[in-house]
């Protein structure tokens, strides 16, 4: 194994952060507009929506060329799920 030089990944861009606090800022209309799909925002903007996320990534890096942005999940209903894990008297 040759000796590599640990590079630190770059850090998030603040356009990054501006369009994730926009989309969390406008959640409401948002969920409105695209319940229970995620969402990819650039520049403040939703540029694709769907249930496939991969495809959503796809689709935004062609169309904006980014390689960054926040995907988002727009849940319309909160959903609560009940833990099934037994716990033996031993532990």
């Amino acid at each position: 194994m040759q000796n590599e030089k640990y590079m630190p990944p770059s850090p998030i861009s603040s356009e990054f952060w501006e369009d994730e606090d926009w989309a969390y800022d406008n959640y409401i209309e948002l969920v409105k507009m695209y319940p229970d799909q995620w969402v990819a925002v650039v520049d403040k903007k939703v540029i694709a929506s769907g249930n496939n996320i991969a495809k959503i990534v796809e689709i935004t890096e062609q169309e904006t060329g980014r390689k960054e942005f926040p995907v988002i999940f727009l849940e319309k209903t909160v959903r609560v799920y009940k833990n099934r894990v037994a716990i033996s008297e031993s532990c």
